[in-house]
């Protein structure tokens, strides 16, 4: 039977107990025991949701242990480490239908509760104890160990339940996994979507001699998804969305897992990618694949010329696994922004000419121009609006420009743009919609507007002589005898009488 500790009591009959700083009997270890399976998996499930349970991982360990009657029960030890913990440990396991019990080798005996705030003892110790004895007060009884249960391989064999997802609450960074045969068109896809992310190929060896070649995935890490095209991956067949839980690992959307994944981090390195899928597989890689940007595995180039059209790359020029786009112009509902070029062809020019006399000479100053296949690129990075004529050009890219009111499509981001267009240099790319492909206009031939229009001034010599005119002489001042007046006649006149 059980005997209550009193407070300041230092001996114990149990094996391996003593009180601690709180004076509450305790051993190095924790154990609960539960009835069955899933009374366990609820205790890691409620610990996991209130803490971590990598603080447990270190020293814990699961038995499937046998009763004399031969009936199965499930036993977890964890280190105690201090009082603290086992009162956190022993409420939550109380709630999973567990009993609490600590010790330290082979005997345990109940935790305290209300009854004992102390904690209890035994009268005496069981002379038969087995491989694990604990003492409760309704009980005492022996175990035998049938088979201890790695937490890393429960963790991995427990099927995630389904649960409801608001259509608000999509996650905006997923995980994807796809078929071998959907990732093209997966990629090409996203890119044209605009969507952050990057690509690899996971691999796994076959898993048996009927299987004639390894089985390849694509695995995607995507950034700020819009949620409908969360949506659309998750129901699209081939293709599945994880929701990251940690670095090393995933669940499928619209599924939990029975324990808290994120709580126990330490069993899933960062060097491996654990995916859990809803129907309990579990995909783990192993180790990670090298990942690329999807924008840089849409393996393209640009043409451009007068004959071949506009498009990144060709059928006949694409790896397996490559993706081919073609670049149009589409019409778009969008306002009029950077609005910085316009060109104006061959019938306007004299209107041109007309109204470069009436620029201010601010505008002026601010253009650059050049004259290609006999049309006017005219460019003012600050805006174009001084220059009312011409087709006007909106800059999607650096020195990339389309027609204002339509948009460049598939519509990739600007430094996509830029990368694709590598071979235009330091050039000014034009998107029109009447030609076959965009010209290339170089930027050697741009220069500022009025050097342009005044290469130089001839000015005409006329004979010139200076202007001939008469000396005319100062007057010579003398000064004379002291008056009241003295400057009085200096000019040259009589001098009046003085009043006096």
């Amino acid at each position: 039977m059980l005997e209550q500790v009193s407070l300041g009591q230092s001996r114990f009959r149990t094996p391996g107990i003593a009180p601690d700083a709180r004076g509450v009997a305790l051993g190095q270890k924790g154990a609960v025991l539960f009835p069955s399976l899933d009374r366990l998996v609820a205790f890691f499930r409620a610990y996991g949701e209130d803490g971590s349970l990598d603080e447990l991982l270190a020293g814990l360990a699961v038995y499937q242990v046998l009763t004399p009657l031969r009936t199965r029960e499930t036993v977890v030890t964890f280190a105690a480490e201090s009082s603290y913990r086992m009162d956190r440990a022993s409420a939550l396991a109380r709630l999973a239908g567990g009993l609490v019990f600590t010790g330290t080798s082979r005997h345990f005996v109940k935790y305290r509760d209300a009854a004992s705030p102390l904690g209890y003892d035994v009268d005496r110790v069981l002379s038969d104890p087995g491989e694990l004895a604990l003492y409760h007060d309704s009980f005492s009884q022996r175990y035998d160990i049938e088979s201890e249960i790695a937490f890393r391989n429960l963790v991995l064999r427990l099927t995630p339940s389904r649960v409801a997802t608001p259509a608000e609450r999509a996650p905006s960074h997923v995980l994807v996994t796809a078929e071998q045969g959907l990732g093209p068109s997966l990629l090409a896809y996203l890119f044209r979507s605009r969507v952050e992310g990057q690509a690899a190929i996971a691999e796994w060896p076959a898993q048996s001699a009927f299987e004639d070649a390894p089985r390849r995935l694509y695995l995607l890490r995507l950034r700020d998804v819009p949620p409908r095209i969360v949506h659309l991956l998750a129901s699209t067949p081939g293709t599945t969305v994880f929701v990251p839980v940690g670095d090393g690992v995933g669940i499928e959307r619209s599924y939990r897992h029975p324990i808290p994944l994120e709580s126990c981090a330490s069993l899933f390195p960062a060097t491996t990618l654990h995916l859990f899928r809803g129907d309990g597989r579990v995909d783990i890689v192993d180790p990670l694949p090298a990942f690329a940007p999807i924008r840089a595995l849409v393996r393209a180039g640009l043409a451009l010329g007068p004959e071949d059209p506009t498009r990144l790359g060709t059928p006949e020029s694409l790896a397996e696994g490559a993706v081919g786009l073609t670049l149009r112009l589409a019409p778009s509902p969008a306002p009029w922004r950077r609005v910085v070029a316009t060109v104006v062809g061959p019938d306007e020019r004299a209107r041109l000419l007309r109204l470069l006399y009436a620029l201010p000479p601010r505008t002026l100053g601010a253009l650059r121009v050049a004259v290609a296949d006999g049309s006017v690129y005219l460019v003012d990075p600050h805006g174009i609006e001084g220059v009312p004529i011409g087709t006007f050009y909106v800059e999607c890219a650096r020195r990339v420009y389309a027609p204002a009111g339509l948009t460049i499509v598939p519509a990739v981001a600007p430094e996509v743009l830029n990368d694709l267009l590598a071979s235009a240099g330091d050039g000014h790319v034009f998107f029109d919609p009447a030609a076959p492909a965009p010209r290339l206009v170089p930027e050697s031939a741009f220069a500022p507007l009025t050097r342009s229009l005044v290469r130089a001034l001839d000015p005409l010599p006329v004979a010139g002589d200076p202007l001939e005119s008469p000396a005319h002489e100062l007057p010579i001042v003398e000064y004379g005898p002291s008056a009241t007046f003295p400057l009085w006649g200096a000019l040259g006149g009589k001098p009046e009488k003085s009043p006096g």
